[in-house]
């Protein structure tokens, strides 16, 4: 097998993909490394079986691109489901579990592109300002794997990290929380699945066993398929890169989940007989490395709604959502219920001139960041950083126009 690539790609999540699938339509040989058994990143390893940022709080779609594949794979099938949550406008693409791994390596490997699954970075090289290649781990050893563009949409930013490339990293204590993401099953037809019927059903269980639960009420969707419920409620807030802290997080929000799971069979109409189908497998992370881009999406970008044509590569139409603590999440919309434009320079290392970075390690402040990292938008950021390693791997230099040209002869929306 190959081991030399024009472009190599760090993570398997909606950014991976689309990162992969973009440089390889535009001619590229692409390897995508990928730590798990499996594509999807949060939608597949935690649970998230939402795709969030497709479409801005006007309805509008504002991602196509590879991720209209996705979209399309999943109508092929019957199962494109959207859903508007009342409470904040948001429409969301609900997801199966299993649809959802089957339709992500259709589309990578129709694509032509080179899968090693079960397969985690562990170093970097790099020459004169450029990673030259990598250092990968797996069952059976090790492996180096060569490439002349590099994308990291690992999410974690290990390339980024191994690589000794500049990186933006706030405060643990300013990261957003972390949510493990859990599915009941049984749950009648007709259940309460509203704020106000989980946040009595949580008080009365405080009263019954004097046990306080992080937050009293959160995101609860009933999945296509399977029927299931999920819920978004068991929270923590804890340093993800430290292993630790990490650890203590998956335990008490394990527990969390049985003791939510109490609280509604107990007190939430329609629960009576629910049993908690599945968590995880692992925490939803939300936050921890960025990039230190060329250029930065700030909070004032997000609520202007600012448009750039002079240099656009995306759009997001996502509102900022920040959990800055269990049960606390501050919102911040954007202008018009609109969407604003993600710049070239904010997917671009300022330190090595061969490395991207899309999905939740887009450069960002703070606040942005809590509009930019969902998965929606990971599609559109990640597609932009293949196609942007791509024009790279041919010609040896950052091409903007043809960055544009190639993204939108794909179908990219900008």
């Amino acid at each position: 097998m190959s081991t030399d690539f024009d472009v190599v790609v760090i993570g398997g999540g909606a950014a991976g993909i689309a990162a992969a699938v973009g440089a390889a339509q535009s001619g590229a040989s692409v390897c995508v490394i990928e730590q798990y058994g499996f594509l999807g990143g949060a939608a597949t390893n935690s649970s998230v079986l939402t795709h969030c940022g497709f479409f801005d709080q006007t309805g509008t779609q504002v991602v196509a691109g590879v991720g209209q594949q996705v979209l399309d794979r999943l109508d092929e099938r019957n199962l494109y489901r959207t859903q508007t949550i009342a409470d904040t406008g948001n429409t969301v693409v609900l997801l199966d579990l299993e649809t959802t791994k089957s339709v992500y390596d259709r589309v990578v490997r129709d694509a032509g592109v080179t899968l090693l699954l079960h397969s985690r970075l562990i170093s970097a090289t790099t020459e004169a300002g450029r990673i030259t290649g990598v250092e990968i781990v797996h069952r059976g050893g090790h492996r180096r794997i060569t490439g002349r563009a590099f994308v990291d949409c690992s999410g974690d930013g290990v390339l980024v990290a191994e690589s000794g490339s500049t990186v933006r990293l706030s405060d643990p204590e300013r990261r957003q929380a972390c949510t493990l993401v859990m599915r009941a099953g049984a749950v009648a037809a007709d259940a309460d699945l509203s704020p106000a019927g989980m946040a009595a059903a949580v008080e009365k269980y405080r009263t019954e066993t004097g046990r306080t639960l992080v937050r009293d009420s959160g995101i609860a969707v009933r999945m296509p398929v399977s029927g299931e419920i999920m819920l978004l409620l068991a929270d923590q807030h804890r340093d993800v890169l430290d292993v630790d802290d990490l650890t203590e997080a998956e335990i008490r929000a394990r527990e969390l989940s049985w003791r939510y799971l109490d609280a509604f069979r107990r007190h939430l109409p329609g629960w009576e007989s629910a049993f908690l189908a599945s968590t995880g497998p692992q925490i939803g992370i939300r936050e921890g490395r960025r990039l230190a881009g060329r250029d930065a999406v700030c909070a004032e970008d997000v609520s202007t709604g600012r448009r750039r044509p002079q240099d656009a590569v995306a759009r997001c139409g996502w509102p900022m959502e920040k959990h800055v603590a269990p049960g606390l999440t501050e919102y911040g919309g954007i202008r018009d219920k609109g969407w604003y434009h993600i710049p070239y320079g904010a997917l671009c290392s300022e330190s090595t001139d061969n490395l991207w970075a899309g999905g939740r390690l887009v450069s960002s402040d703070d606040s942005a960041y809590a509009s930019l990292r969902v998965m929606g938008t990971s599609f559109a950021s990640g597609h932009a950083c293949g196609v942007a390693a791509s024009v790279y791997a041919t010609g040896g230099a950052h091409d903007y126009t043809a960055v544009r040209r190639e993204l939108e002869r794909q179908g990219a929306l900008i």
